[in-house]
């Protein structure tokens, strides 16, 4: 059995391209951790062209198909949930650690902040900027109180996070993008049971646009409320899932000096602009290695 594998969702040709660039920076930077398994989540009906497959191969990821269930067609950024539920089965007799990660992940240096102690089930970052989120000084507002009354989470398991980038403190919200979870617990299929359950209900029908962009995130939320006791969660370090697409955000004494002095970071749209090295802080070797890979992470 290996410490960690990594896992992420592969659902379109974009997606595919940014899990292989995502493996290759694992392989390149992850020091004791580069060989460690990669998955790549394909949706049933997701096909890709045969030169990736082949390039995916050779970088030692497996394809994994899944299906996401009918009652979730309709609910944004479900398949998040659905893949992160099949990579943990695969996961389960393989793998003390499973890392889910956004397929727009870099590694940067060994991420030795995805251990987590032996206490907790999973390790989580608070979301970055607050959008849907609770703040931890006002009452729940329906969204909220719907997510806890049907993931049955008791009032005293309910504690506060700050967002990453505002640091305004807020109920537990978690980054859906990057977790570190220990298979036997089955919190990512059951993350993928609270959504369907929630999204069953009558109050889905009835969320802004927003509330139901960011409904697959909230019922992670609830979800792991329900199951787990909150020293049972750990908090990954701020070095863990750095927001590169939000860099300008970040105010200036939290900015890193360079992408290496952050284990992992997220980029979204960053390398689909030419003057991406100067937006963001890369050294020059560093710089080298991304350009002549820049077309893996691109979005179109």
């Amino acid at each position: 059995m290996v410490e960690m594998a990594f896992a992420c969702l592969a659902g379109s040709e974009a997606e595919a391209r940014h899990a292989l660039l995502l493996a290759q920076s694992l392989r390149a930077f992850g020091g004791s951790l580069e060989g460690s398994p990669v998955m790549a989540l394909i949706p049933t009906g997701v096909l890709l062209t045969p030169e990736l497959e082949a390039e995916m191969l050779a970088g030692q990821i497996s394809a994994v198909p899944f299906a996401l269930p009918a009652p979730l067609s309709g609910v944004p950024l479900a398949q998040r949930a659905a893949g992160a539920a099949q990579a943990e089965v695969e996961a389960q007799a393989t793998a003390e650690l499973l890392v889910w990660l956004d397929s727009d992940t870099l590694i940067l240096r060994e991420p030795l902040g995805l251990r987590i102690a032996p206490q907790a089930r999973i390790g989580c970052r608070p979301v970055d900027l607050r959008l849907i989120g609770s703040p931890w000084d006002e009452a729940p507002d329906p969204l909220w109180k719907s997510i806890y009354a049907g993931c049955g989470v008791e009032g005293e398991r309910v504690f506060p996070v700050k967002t990453t980038i505002e640091r305004q403190p807020i109920r537990a919200y978690f980054n859906a993008g990057c977790l570190v979870a220990r298979p036997e617990a089955r919190l990512l299929r059951g993350w993928l049971a609270g959504l369907l359950s929630l999204a069953g209900k009558a109050e889905f029908r009835t969320l802004s646009g927003r509330e139901r962009l960011f409904f697959h995130q909230a019922a992670l939320a609830g979800t792991l409320l329900a199951a787990l006791g909150r020293e049972e969660i750990a908090d990954l370090p701020p070095t863990v899932n750095y927001p590169l697409h939000l860099h300008d955000l970040v105010p200036a004494d939290r900015r890193p000096a360079s992408l290496r002095d952050v284990e992992s970071c997220r980029y979204e749209s960053v390398f689909d602009h030419e003057d991406w090295a100067v937006r963001v802080p890369v050294e020059a070797d560093l710089q080298v290695w991304l350009e002549a890979r820049r077309w893996l992470a691109r979005n179109a």
